[in-house]
């Protein structure tokens, strides 16, 4: 790996070097071809300031991937985005929500209704929870992404960026197209827009992408059963209109379904508790695995992504005792999204935008997180977010100076229920015996088995659980921003931002059924009788089961937030030169507190995790290289970080171990961000993409898998590799008057990082390197192409995150080598 990092990043630094001499070869060498529309003198215009600009003008570390681009590297979703933006890094939790870090910033929770550190947008629309952004990418005139705080222009406050997903817009002119694409693993996807104008003044654009892949790439190991189907599809239209010279609207609704297979996991070895349970003298759940179990972990160590473990369909479907099953590990999830802007120009120095969003979420999925095939955890949810924002603000400008003047608001509505198997657990076992063990001594059953409970339905109970939560979250901010020429060069940006957040959840586990009742109402009782020296009441049917030791009772919890936030941004930038940009600025960014939703067996686990704060100091430079030769933008960071939100865990009296949300009082991170843009020819363009990055854990003591108390000084973040790049060269070379080939190569490489603190070899994520790219045909006038294309071109075995189930460490593999053909059509 470290030769082929270096490799990509010696060539590089060699092309930069040996840019000024092939400059002044080239000097009189016609303009390249524009990559898309959005561009100007081959420069990619971006709205990062909320105005169009050059995104080399812009104070700021953006990277911005074309429509082209897009397509040419088959980037069809947000996972497939990480690979060619370094820094960025998208991981499943267990749960399937997406973990989104930018720069080492993340927030490594499993709840759906937990806001992420990267902000989600389109067309400036906050999409505020991740698992919103998991419909496909499809008809875009490029995606943005921003590193770094931000909050003084875009509606929601984040600390570690944003991605901005602009879409291609309703245009004037008539225009239609499609696409038709075939692949390996039985796919078949359709892509198609059309935009009509209507009248002088209105326009409509739809488009949609339906994917399909009939064969599965994950194999049970034991089985040779396949997973991983894909059935998922998003549809667009966006309706523009202009009544008057002053007045303009854009209203878009669009949306996605997904009812493709959820992915399982490659279980690699026990979990910590059951590491060191199993280790020591005293009995514990490590010490209750089936004798089965221990040796598939040792003889189905994954090698390959297709590797992969889950429970038998017929075992999870079964009734056992109260138990109910559950279907196939099968995503059923629903995104709808609409938004109106409204613009008002009274005249050239006054605008006034409103910009109306509403999301509505649903996700019914069943995820099976065994990793091996026994029912160690499957999980299916029921949960909803809808989520409504109005944002109004003024923009003016005057004679050397900009100004932005606004106010945002935001209600979410949140409901996350779930319900899971858990039969063959390593804990359950333990808690099943210890019932048993109960029963059988006079003194302790007449103690703890007050309702009767018989040694078949406690050799049956603690399958199956659930959990219910409910509440709602609401923002509101005012911010303001300036931009102020000074003369000779020099201009300021400066923004601030007063935020209040409000929250409020209730939530609890609940016995499903009856269930749970045999062994929570006798060993359950009994380890809190242990623990706390009480005796706690019965838990009743379908009633709640986190206990709460301060009330002596088990109960629904009602956490509340309310916080108030001050964040802005100030920047001095010199125009050294037409073609070179200083700038170095300060920023403070806030993400608020959450409260969290998790299969809770103690009452500190809906604790919330208050908001946490994270200054940025950053300097950088834009410049073109022998004339438009070349672009090179470096910029150097470092960050200051207080109370970073993580998922953590607690010592737990039942199962060792149990997850909840801490604030990690002080850390720091710091690092490079390099790009480089050549032009050597009209036909051919390369650009090159790097992060270099430390991240370190100040004075933080706190539990690890096992509950045990660790000191995580100068621990690095997770999900925060060192060095990661992304390399894309693109050939459009004339063949013929009527003909161009076309060819598009990408490597990208990241070191080694870890999915939890403490550097956990069990955590590690290897550091790997992957290779995409296309080629083909397409006319000369842009109506049709043939394009063949690959993705993991070498078919690299990689994985993206580890996860503790609570019995088991579980890796989640990349997807292994993706090839096919597309056909494109357009007029």
């Amino acid at each position: 790996m470290a030769i082929k990092a270096g490799l990509l990043m010696g060539s590089a630094l060699g092309l930069l070097l040996a840019a000024p001499a092939l400059a002044q070869e080239t000097q009189d060498a016609p303009a390249p071809k524009a990559e898309g529309p959005q561009t100007v003198n081959d420069e990619i215009v971006v709205t990062a300031q909320r105005r169009s600009e050059s995104i080399n003008k812009v104070p700021l570390a953006v990277q911005a991937l074309s429509a082209d681009t897009l397509k040419d590297l088959q980037i069809t979703d947000v996972e497939s985005l990480a690979s060619s933006v370094p820094g960025l890094q998208v991981a499943p939790a267990y749960s399937g929500v997406p973990i989104f870090t930018l720069r080492g910033i993340g927030f490594n929770t499993t709840n759906i209704t937990a806001t992420s550190t990267v902000g989600i947008y389109q067309d400036e629309l906050a999409y505020p929870y991740p698992s919103m952004a998991g419909g496909p990418i499809y008809d875009l005139e490029r995606v943005e992404v921003l590193k770094g705080p931000q909050g003084t222009l875009y509606g929601r406050n984040t600390t570690a960026g944003l991605i901005d997903f602009i879409t291609a817009k309703p245009g004037k002119d008539f225009a239609a197209g499609g696409t038709i694409e075939v692949g390996n693993y039985k796919t078949y996807n359709v892509e198609a827009h059309l935009n009509l104008p209507l009248g002088d003044n209105a326009a409509l654009r739809v488009s949609g992408r339906d994917e399909n892949s009939d064969e599965g790439w994950q194999i049970d190991q034991s089985r040779g059963e396949k997973l991983g189907r894909v059935k998922r599809w998003g549809a667009r239209a966006s309706l523009s209109f202009q009544p008057s010279s002053k007045f303009e609207g854009l209203i878009t609704v669009s949306g996605w379904r997904d009812r493709s297979d959820t992915q399982a996991g490659q279980a690699i070895s026990l979990n910590l508790t059951n590491r060191l349970s199993a280790a020591s003298p005293a009995v514990g759940p490590g010490d209750f695995n089936s004798p089965t179990l221990l040796a598939y972990l040792q003889n189905n160590q994954p090698t390959r992504a297709s590797d992969a473990g889950w429970q038998p369909a017929s075992a999870r479907a079964a009734t056992v005792g109260l138990a109910t099953g559950m279907g196939p590990p099968r995503a059923k999830s629903d995104f709808v999204s609409a938004q109106m802007r409204l613009t008002w120009s009274p005249n050239d120095q006054l605008s006034v935008i409103s910009l109306t969003g509403y999301n509505d979420f649903t996700r019914k999925d069943v995820v099976d997180f065994s990793g091996a095939p026994w029912e160690i955890v499957s999980t299916q949810y029921d949960a909803r977010i809808k989520s409504f924002s109005q944002e109004l603000r003024f923009e003016g400008n005057g004679p050397g100076f900009r100004w932005t003047v606004g106010g945002y608001f935001a209600h979410d509505d949140l409901r996350e229920n779930s319900r899971f198997l858990i039969g063959e657990n390593s804990s359950v076992v333990y808690l099943r015996l210890a019932a048993q063990g109960i029963l059988a001594n006079p003194v302790t059953n007449a103690i703890f088995n007050s309702a009767g409970y018989t040694p078949a339905q406690v050799a049956v109970g603690f399958r199956q659980g659930a959990g219910i939560a409910s509440g709602y979250n609401e923002t509101y901010s005012g911010f303001a921003t300036g931009e102020f020429e000074l003369g000779s060069g020099f201009k300021i940006n400066a923004g601030a931002r007063f935020g209040i957040d409000h929250g409020e959840l209730g939530g609890c586990s609940i016995d499903y059924n009856g269930n749970y009742l045999p062994i929570v109402n006798t060993a359950g009782r009994a380890v809190i009788f242990q623990s706390y020296g009480v005796i706690a009441p019965m838990v009743q049917k379908n009633g709640c089961t986190t206990y709460d030791p301060a009330t002596n009772s088990d109960t629904l919890v009602h956490s509340v937030l309310d916080e108030s936030n001050f964040s802005g941004r100030f920047s001095l930038n010199y125009q050294a030169a037409p073609s070179t940009l200083l700038y170095a600025s300060i920023a403070r960014g806030v993400k608020s507190g959450v409260v969290p939703i998790v299969p809770a067996n103690r009452a500190v686990q809906f604790s919330p995790a208050r908001q946490e704060k994270l200054t940025a100091y950053e300097a950088g430079i834009k410049t073109a290289v022998g004339g438009r030769f070349a672009q090179v933008n470096v910029s150097g960071f470092y960050y200051d970080y207080t109370d970073k939100q993580f998922s953590s865990y607690v010592a737990d009296p039942t199962f060792g171990a149990l997850q909840r949300l801490v604030n990690i009082p002080s850390s720091h991170a710091w690092g490079i961000d390099g790009e480089i843009t050549l032009r050597p020819l009209p036909a051919f363009t390369f650009s090159w993409n790097a992060t270099y990055l430390k991240t370190k854990i100040t004075d933080y003591t706190g539990a690890n898998a096992a509950g045990i108390p660790t000191n995580y000084d100068g621990s690095e973040f997770s999900f925060a590799p060192e060095f990661s790049t992304s390399g894309t060269a693109t050939l459009n070379l004339p063949i013929s008057s009527s003909l161009n080939f076309q060819a598009t190569a990408n490597a990208t490489y990241q070191s080694e990082t870890h999915s939890d603190f403490g550097e956990d070899p069990l955590f590690r994520i290897k550091g790997y390197a992957l290779v995409n790219g296309s080629i083909g045909i397409a006319s000369a006038d842009g109506k049709w192409g043939l394009t063949l294309w690959a993705r993991n071109l070498t078919n690299e075995y990689y994985w993206t995150s580890v996860v503790d189930n609570q019995n088991l460490n579980v890796r989640y593999a990349g997807r292994p080598r993706t090839f096919g053909a597309s056909l494109t059509a357009g007029f």
